[in-house]
């Protein structure tokens, strides 16, 4: 009855945070995409995930690739909270974790942008090297990825996939280890979420040394 109520109360806090919390879209300023933008990520790096901890795998991809610190991943699996009894981590747990590790976050409300609008989105970050994390579906399971980086006139984008065994670097010099066109990253990351929550959910993250 306890695991009942623990779980109701976090689904209640997660539509009460949605109904009081709306983004505002972003605004596209294709003036600010370039061709290609890579962000500096060894493949060294693209350590495979222990079972369910697709949040703090990424979460840890993301500082390490931003402070430049040789950040251990299981670490960030064992502190990071907003867990399901099934070790799933709540978007929240994701953004927590970053701003706990002096992470700038956006997570801005995309569901109005066409599909088109949401690719020139991810672009535009990534040109100013700020890393995406998005939440999509992989084989009826939530899924978190990071995107490091693109090449658009290969249509390409270059993502960490925490699922992918360590040696599993399809990337080579370039950043993560998989590359998804336009089309599959679409397709991966508009089945995230759950009942229209957190859909065409991500995270973006800058971090300022100064």
């Amino acid at each position: 009855m306890k695991l009942v109520i623990k779980i109701l109360v976090i689904f209640a806090i997660i539509i009460l945070g949605i109904i009081l919390f709306k983004n505002s879209p972003p605004i596209i300023d294709k003036n600010q995409i370039k061709t290609v933008s890579l962000i500096d990520y060894s493949s060294k790096f693209n350590y495979q995930q222990t079972a369910n901890d697709c949040g703090p795998y990424n979460t840890a991809a993301v500082v390490r690739a931003l402070k430049k610190e040789e950040i251990n991943s299981q670490t960030f699996a064992e502190e990071i909270g907003w867990r399901l009894p099934n070790k799933y981590t709540l978007p929240w747990g994701l953004e927590k974790q970053l701003k706990d590790n002096d992470i700038g976050i956006e997570v801005p409300n995309l569901k109005s942008l066409s599909e088109q609008e949401k690719i020139f989105f991810l672009q535009q970050q990534l040109s100013q090297k700020k890393p995406v994390i998005i939440l999509g579906e992989i084989e009826d399971f939530e899924h978190y990825m990071t995107i490091f980086g693109f090449d658009s006139a290969k249509d390409e984008f270059y993502v960490y996939d925490s699922l992918e065994k360590t040696e599993n670097d399809g990337n080579g010099d370039l950043p993560g280890n998989k590359t998804f066109d336009s089309k599959e990253l679409l397709d991966f990351w508009r089945d995230g979420g759950m009942f229209e929550i957190y859909r065409w959910y991500a995270i973006v993250s800058s971090f300022n040394s100064i």
